[in-house]
């Protein structure tokens, strides 16, 4: 009877072996349950998704090979494009080097070399239901082989570039990141820094040469009305002009004389005047 009951038991358990084939893993909360043929189109999708990723990666390299000009608007997201255009358009008027220093998706600062190839691509996030991702590569040339991550968002039913990683040695040599996006978006929050426009208006003043004792020599005055005179400290001969503002540049020309201009850079923090020969005229304080 003994032997019995347990050769019954033994198939009841070998049939529950045979038929009970599901693979039991609790996602998205308690009671939640997701087969093995859910399973298997989930990898399915994943393993889609990193081809899809990695053959963007590749492709927008061997578009930058060619010194496109349009990688942003194929490869990038709303967000991305968005954000560059702002800091473009901050940028604008600076006669120094902006934010920008050279091209974010390659580190070149002259053209891309035609042998771009990203390598050593590394997923170290996926999530295909939210739709991003973050990216390790390497990409290699015969100019230079930097080490950076893309981050990705699925946006229109396409996988998009987010931001940009990159990889560099702090204080104490040791390799660390930063993302581009964040970036740009502190860049944005600072005040903008007035630019000192040179108008006949806020140059109106006396601007003097001075010896040793710190006498004045020879003036320079410009006028709001666009004229101006120059003349030793002292006498009273003087020569007049007309006078052009281009940048920080101050070009006086003589009245009714067939001569050439004479141009003087105008250094707003020192507000000094200096010509080509080096003579520099100091702007004084109205009494």
């Amino acid at each position: 009877m003994k032997m019995a009951f347990l050769f019954v038991l033994g198939m009841m358990l070998l049939t529950v072996g045979l038929t009970g084939c599901k693979y039991f893993k609790p996602v998205d909360g308690p009671g939640m349950e997701r087969d093995s043929a859910d399973i298997a189109a989930m990898d399915s999708v994943a393993m889609k998704a990193r081809e899809d990723i990695a053959g963007l990666i590749k492709e927008l390299y061997a578009v930058a090979a060619q010194n496109a000009s349009d990688i942003d608007q194929r490869f990038a997201c709303h967000a991305w494009r968005d954000t560059v255009a702002a800091v473009e358009k901050k940028d604008a008027d600076l006669s120094e080097i902006g934010f920008f220093n050279d091209d974010y998706w390659t580190m070149m600062q002259d053209s891309n070399p035609s042998d771009l190839e990203a390598r050593d691509i590394k997923f170290e996030e996926l999530d295909v239901e939210k739709g991003t991702a973050l990216v390790d590569y390497t990409l290699y040339s015969s100019v230079q082989t930097i080490h950076q991550k893309l981050r990705f968002c699925r946006e229109d039913g396409a996988w998009r570039v987010h931001d940009i990683i990159r990889f560099y040695n702090d204080s104490d040599g040791k390799e660390t990141t930063f993302s581009f996006m964040e970036s740009m978006q502190n860049y944005l929050a600072e005040p903008q820094e007035e630019t000192s426009e040179l108008t006949y208006a806020n140059m109106d003043g006396i601007y003097d040469t001075l010896d040793e004792n710190m006498s004045s020599v020879s003036r320079i005055s410009l006028n709001a009305d666009g004229t101006a005179t120059w003349c030793m400290v002292g006498s009273l001969n003087y020569t007049e002009y007309t006078y052009r503002i281009e940048g920080n540049t101050i070009c006086m020309k003589a009245k009714g004389v067939d001569s050439e201009e004479e141009c003087y850079e105008y250094d707003p923090d020192t507000r000094v005047l200096k010509n080509e020969q080096g003579a520099v005229y100091y702007r004084q304080v109205a009494e």
